[in-house]
């Protein structure tokens, strides 16, 4: 056995000495700083966040590392933001996702710093950082707010495919009530039901609606995300003419709105009032509509209130009261242009009509054939203008009109009425 020389067995216990001597002061170190972290944690739930954090950088002058370093760099981030320091939260968040990329607090410190990022108005950096914590952490716990987050950004920006795509992602991951473990991800998974469903409606995929909706909201929490999907799931029963399950959802959501305040509630009462339309109870219309005239002054489907309010005084006999709310409707800049404007032109007309007032209601009637993108109903008032002309007896101006017509739109809905009325009309020249 070799033996050491006496000087040589002296620096070598000396060695063994500073050793355990540093191992000791490293743990002693450790645990003190452990204590002032969790002593940082406990100021700051007691809400002496000025303490709190003067303690995380007493710590993080200190040579600390792993965990500890972690957790101390997540906790002095997240205390920065709360206090609406920005730039410091910013940089801590940095520097944690820097050092530890896969540590257990990077999907956290990812989300935190895209909502830094947001709160100092920098969208593109925050969609970076949601976009990165998708794709690296989609089993994360804050994988599914970065999803909507996402999906909800590719809907403003118009970008359908993106935004089905991680909206998709979203309510499939969360669809099992055991991935639900947190009421921030219920309400998540209830937000993306809710998108899901506004951007099927932009597309009138309203079948898809349904299929949706029947997978899903019986699951759903009462409140204000499920009274949002029974309104979509009426619209889609609308939309796809099941006019008796659209009045079902439509009478719950009756009681349901009530302290909403939100621009698609006030869809619930023209829907309702468009299906009692439909069945001609003008009086039921009317006091359906009542309302509009002082709870919803900036509905941008006003104009379609006003064309019902038109037809519900017509249907009463009322017909200086309908051509006054179908003038609103003429008036109305949203209208310009749209179907409605169209009909509500037309049914000036047939106000006049019944009245037998042909000669002003021949003028209405041909005013419609302004409506260019309207081919139907242009050539219905092309009919009724006939029609007129026909009542006065006047029928070379009644065959002219016929032929015109014809000539357009022989192949409308009112084509074959168009080619009976002319016959009728050059049968009377003989």
């Amino acid at each position: 056995m070799l033996q050491l020389p006496g000087r040589s067995k002296i620096l070598l216990s000396l060695v063994f000495v500073f050793s355990s001597v540093y191992s000791a002061v490293a743990i002693a170190a450790g645990n003190t700083a452990a204590e002032l972290l969790d002593k940082a944690a406990g100021l700051q739930r007691a809400g002496r966040l000025e303490s709190a954090q003067a303690t995380y950088k007493e710590l993080l002058g200190q040579e600390l590392s792993g965990t500890l370093r972690e957790e101390l760099l997540r906790r002095s981030a997240r205390l920065n933001y709360q206090l609406a320091q920005y730039q410091q939260s910013r940089e801590l968040y940095q520097k944690q996702l820097q050092e530890f990329p896969q540590g257990k607090h990077a999907p956290e410190g990812l989300a935190m710093l895209a909502w830094v990022h947001l709160a100092e108005g920098e969208t593109d950096y925050a969609d970076q950082q949601f976009r990165l914590l998708h794709a690296k952490f989609p089993q994360s716990a804050q994988a599914p707010e970065a999803a909507y987050w996402l999906a909800l950004t590719s809907a403003d920006e118009k970008d359908s495919v993106e935004a089905l795509r991680y909206v998709d992602w979203l309510i499939r991951e969360l669809s099992p009530a055991e991935k639900r473990s947190s009421e921030r991800l219920k309400q998540i998974w209830h937000r993306g039901l809710c998108l899901k469903c506004q951007l099927a409606a932009e597309t009138e995929q309203w079948h898809a609606i349904k299929d949706l909706l029947a997978e899903n909201y019986e699951h759903m929490d009462e409140g204000a995300y499920r009274t949002k999907v029974l309104f979509w799931s009426a619209e889609a029963e609308f939309r796809t003419r099941n006019f008796d399950q659209a009045r079902l959802h439509l009478s719950e959501l009756q009681s349901r709105t009530i302290g909403i305040h939100e621009p698609w509630v006030a869809m619930v009462p023209l829907r309702r009032a468009q299906l009692a339309a439909r069945r001609q109870q003008w009086s039921e219309v009317l006091k359906i509509i009542e309302p509009f005239e002082k709870n919803y002054l900036d509905f941008q489907l006003r104009y379609e209130v006003d064309y019902l309010k038109g037809r519900a005084l017509a249907g009463c006999g009322k017909m200086s009261a309908a051509r006054r709310s179908y003038q609103r409707v003429l008036e109305n800049l949203s209208a310009q242009n749209t179907e409605t404007a169209a009909r509500a032109q037309w049914m000036i007309g047939e106000t006049f009509f019944h009245q037998r007032d042909y000669t002003r209601a021949r003028e209405a009637y041909t005013q419609v054939l302004e409506y260019q993108s309207e081919s139907d109903w242009q050539a219905r008032a092309a009919l009724q203008a006939g029609k007129c002309w026909e009542l006065q007896e006047d029928w070379k101006q009644a065959r002219s009109v016929y032929k015109q017509a014809l000539n357009r739109w022989h192949a409308s809905e009112s084509g074959t009425q168009l080619q009976a009325r002319l016959r009728w009309t050059e049968k009377q020249l003989r």
